[in-house]
């Protein structure tokens, strides 16, 4: 499990964006993301309403971060961009099942304008699986579970490193 511990020590040693992967649940841990460095925080919208999703995405630009605005079906993704979301991120995990099924990032990317940041996550296991994704016009990945699980993270990052995503 993360920690705000090492959010704070990533973004103090890295110059590339940071998104603190947190359920999202008030306004006051978007202020605690900027205060430890974070560059994005994701929005789920699973669990927020469309007030807080419009809320919270406009108080993260305010203070100078992004927001991934994270749906997983037709209605969450029609969500997102109602209420302004420049970068949607589509879980390709069912968060009742588990089942991850990567072609909910592709089927749902019509959805969304050229002009957002379409964000696939989950799932995503190696160069190859990158490369269709791209070839569907998912514009960038959220890989996590690949790299946390391989015992060699070089080779892990290796292998994706294939995609152009990437």
């Amino acid at each position: 499990m993360g920690s705000d511990t090492y959010l704070r020590e990533i973004t103090e040693t890295v110059d590339i964006p940071v998104l603190r992967k947190d359920f999202t649940v008030d306004k006051y841990m978007i202020y605690q993301a900027k205060a430890f460095g974070a560059s994005a925080v994701l929005l789920i919208c699973a669990i927020l309403n469309d007030q807080e999703l419009l809320e919270y995405r406009e108080l993260a630009e305010t203070l100078g971060m992004d927001a991934l605005v994270e749906a997983h079906d037709e209605n969450e993704v029609a969500r997102a961009l109602k209420t302004g979301a420049k970068i949607v991120g589509v879980n390709n995990r069912d968060l009742k099942t588990f089942k991850v099924d990567m072609n909910n990032s592709i089927r749902l990317r019509n959805l969304a304008p050229d002009n957002v940041v379409f964000v696939s996550e989950s799932g995503i296991k190696n160069a190859g699986d990158i490369a269709i994704l791209e070839r569907n016009r998912v514009g960038a990945v959220l890989i996590g579970e690949t790299l946390m699980r391989s015992p060699d993270k070089k080779a892990a990052l290796e292998n994706l490193n294939g995609g152009a995503l990437v």
